[in-house]
């Protein structure tokens, strides 16, 4: 009932503020062009006297929707050129400017351009996919932060994992299958969404093809659903956005080479197919080929990522892209130690009795992973307002690979084991249909998105038991037997291989509408119906009973006051997640369908943007209650009554204090803990979760000479700290604290860039929180080259 009376008065908002802000405003639109008449990228054009402003795209060309009649003042301006001035009259549903000449060549202003991207170069806080609708931060009642391309660049980044060292808001690791998790606010999330769209590919990712890497806070069920598969938690989403083809001519040629053998090639191309009809191509690939500092482990790979852009007309744009990644690696399950090692005196990875330099494994038994995943973005503009949004992502992936495990059995034995996955393929469409409507008017604003999202799901897995052992190791006499694949294969010939084959769909429908008024107070909400279908699990040909169904709702409210020219703003917002449960029997012989598990999030926060953008901040406090877990009763009959709690502080800053100086960094004090849990396990309350952080901040500060005979120089310093992370809620073992830090200096002239890189400087032994020893100090010496 509730739920029913704040959609209604939602849509009754949306309609009366629709009908409000269409009385007499027009669009004003144009092109700006250099003296040597090429397009003007990126120039600000703002109407002096209001807030109404954009920037000219890449063929120069701008565009102010829904200004209100009158006489005006148009200005055009970057940083480090004159501004220009002239006198216009909006008295019409369309007023078309006559092309504006700038006095600079291209040749000078892709000068001031890069300059301006060099003075607040990590800061990229506004985005298509936090809201579904053009927000800007500061109206935007929600926690997100964005590592851009610039920073993966700076930190001369070679892997997936490394790209998070600059995240805000929880931990992360790489995963078993080589992707990554991360532990937003205390649950996991993987990297499954890309632009928006669900890409559940379980196999190493390259970062070559990543424009920036986005991380929405909270509970994302309104635009994702209920979580499955670890793709939307309840501590928040990440996206990765993908490079896409733009018009424009570029190559850029790339070559990094360091520790461990380490030899690295990417190339960056985009070119125009056909100026006059709008098609633009671009390729990104990499090859990627690095030995462990192990004793054993390689990582042999490459990825190739096509895509094109289609501006058929100005109302229509289709983004196609595709992107195919292979990869021969070893890969490391999380380690396990026996519980009769646990002591006082032995509570961590580095107490026990093994080789951080030793694998334990064969280079042998490394694993075959590809993963290919297509994606086609539609824009069609229906109206001035209206605008309709179709986004189709196909992902498959193939394993066919051993995963080792070691465990700690004693004092001096290290057990061995290999999950052999022969092999596992997995494949998800999925389709969502948006229609945006966008109304800005003088004194209210208003953004509505209506949408239908369709996710199919299947996991197609074949491997040989769970755990096959192999001969231990005894620590006093370490001989570490080689084992190929063969040989593995050869020893569990009599052995049954399990098959199995889960599959689920999910429908639902959405709708969220941010109303903002006088540009100051925004309030937005949105409610979703869910419908969830698991088919019956299909082990071994035979047909499980196991499936079922559930429907849900969710709901996302916030409320954003932004009374100073979006210097800063406060905010406020309820999220709630979805976690859908299977049916079973309570334990009183009776089968009961419950319902869903349901994550509810309250936030409350700042955002600030002083000193014309120089610094930008979000500073946030979270509570997020869980409750419907089932737990089970001193009776042995299970219910709806088990409790987790998340809460914590949060607070991340982008600052660019002096031109070419820019500093990036956050912090995040997480305090998840079980509050209500089945009668067997009472000891454990009050713990933390297994595999979260409670304390984890990051920097990175970068510098470098704008003008002067050091021009072109620069240097980066950041540090990583993690605070102890346990293996599991006994909270008696885990990874200790650790802090690293890394440094870079570069040289950057014309067309050409030249970067040393060195991590863990200290040479710091330590594990991540799945037991895994981490890199010592290594280095690495990259070199760029644009040739256009």
């Amino acid at each position: 009932m509730q739920v029913s009376r704040i959609l209604k008065t939602i849509i009754a908002l949306f309609l009366i503020s629709s009908s409000y802000a269409q009385q007499s405003t027009g669009r004003v639109s144009g092109k700006v062009i250099t003296s040597d008449g090429n397009p003007a990228s990126f120039i600000n054009v703002i109407i002096k006297s209001t807030k109404f402003g954009t920037t000219t795209d890449f063929d120069g060309k701008y565009s102010l929707k829904n200004i209100p009649y009158g006489d005006y003042t148009l200005e055009f301006s970057l940083i480090g050129m004159q501004q220009k001035t002239i006198n216009i009259q909006v008295n019409s549903l369309e007023t078309k400017i006559n092309d504006i000449q700038l006095d600079e060549n291209q040749e000078q202003l892709n000068e001031v351009v890069i300059i301006a991207e060099r003075l607040n170069q990590f800061a990229h806080k506004e985005s298509e996919y936090v809201a579904k609708v053009p927000l800007k931060n500061s109206n935007n009642p929600q926690s997100y932060s964005v590592v851009t391309n610039a920073l993966l660049k700076e930190q001369v980044n070679t892997d997936l994992a490394s790209a998070f060292k600059s995240i805000t808001g929880g931990g992360y690791v790489q995963s078993n299958d080589g992707n990554v998790s991360v532990f937003l606010r205390g649950f996991r999330s993987d990297v499954h969404l890309r632009n928006g769209g669900i890409a559940w590919v379980k196999a190493p990712i390259d970062p070559q093809n990543i424009e920036r890497i986005e991380l929405i806070k909270g509970p994302a069920s309104l635009f994702y659903g209920a979580n499955v598969n670890n793709i939307a938690n309840f501590g928040g989403v990440v996206n990765k956005v993908t490079k896409q083809a733009y018009n424009g001519e570029k190559l850029d040629l790339g070559y990094i080479t360091g520790s461990y053998d380490l030899n690295r090639a990417t190339i960056d191309y985009n070119t125009v197919l056909n100026k006059e009809e709008g098609v633009f191509f671009r390729f990104n690939g990499a090859y990627n080929n690095e030995a462990s500092f192990q004793d054993q482990g390689i990582i042999k790979e490459f990825m190739l990522a096509p895509s094109l852009t289609f501006e058929l007309s100005d109302k229509l744009t289709i983004k196609a892209n595709l992107e195919y990644n292979q990869s021969k690696r070893n890969l490391n399950f999380a380690r396990g130690v026996s519980g009769a090692l646990i002591s006082d005196t032995v509570n961590s990875w580095d107490d026990l009795n093994w080789d951080f330099n030793t694998n334990y494994g064969t280079n042998e038994m490394a694993g075959y992973f590809s993963s290919l995943v297509s994606q086609i973005n539609m824009n069609y503009k229906l109206s001035d307002t209206w605008t309709s949004k179709t986004n189709f992502t196909k992902a498959s992936s193939f394993t066919d690979a051993n995963y080792l495990r070691v465990v700690m059995g004693d004092v001096t034995t290290v057990n061995r084991f290999y999950l052999q996955l022969d092999p596992r393929e997995t494949q998800n469409t999925h389709i969502q249909q948006d229609f945006l409507n966008v109304v800005e008017g003088s004194k209210v604003d208003n953004k509505f998105v209506a949408g239908i999202s369709y996710l199919n799901n299947l996991d197609d897995t074949q491997r040989t038991g769970v755990w096959n052992a192999i001969d231990a190791v005894d620590t006093t006499n370490p001989v570490i037997t080689g084992l190929t694949n063969d040989q593995f294969e050869a020893n569990l010939a009599d052995e049954t291989k399990n098959k199995t084959i889960t599959k689920f769909q999910t429908l639902g429908f959405y709708a969220f509408d941010a109303i903002t008024i006088n540009k100051q107070l925004t309030l937005t909400g949105g409610l979703r119906f869910d419908r969830f279908m698991s088919s019956n699990t299909i082990s071994n040909g035979v047909e499980g009973t196991n499936g079922y169904n559930q429907n849900a709702l969710s709901t996302k409210l916030g409320v954003a006051y932004n009374p100073f020219d979006d210097k800063a703003s406060v905010f406020v917002n309820y999220m709630d997640g979805l976690n859908n449960n299977a049916p079973s029997d309570n334990g009183n012989g009776e089968i009961i369908s419950w319902d869903p598990e349901r994550a509810k999030q309250f936030e409350i926060g700042t955002k600030l943007d002083f000193f014309n953008g120089k610094l930008l901040s979000t500073i946030s406090y979270y509570n997020i209650n869980i409750d419907n877990d089932i737990i089970v009763d001193e009776n042995g009959i299970s219910s709806q009554t088990g409790e987790t709690l998340s809460k914590g502080f949060e607070i991340d800053l982008i600052a660019n204090p002096l031109p070419g100086l820019n500093i990036v960094a956050g912090y995040t004090k997480n305090n998840a803990t079980l509050e209500k849990v089945s009668f067997s396990n009472q000891a454990v309350l009050g713990n933390s979760l297994s595999y979260t952080p409670e304390t984890v901040w990051d920097f990175w500060l970068s510098y470098q000479a704008l003008k002067g005979s050091a021009k072109g120089l620069g240097f980066g310093v950041g540090a990583n700290h993690m605070s102890e992370i346990y293996n599991s809620t006994t909270n008696n073992f885990g990874s200790e604290a650790y802090t690293t830090v890394d440094a870079t200096v570069f040289y950057k002239k014309d067309n050409y860039k030249v970067s040393v890189k060195a991590d863990n400087i200290f040479d710091k032994e330590y594990y991540n929180g799945y037991g895994i020893p981490q890199k010592p100090f290594n280095f690495r010496v990259g070199l760029t080259y644009s040739l256009f």
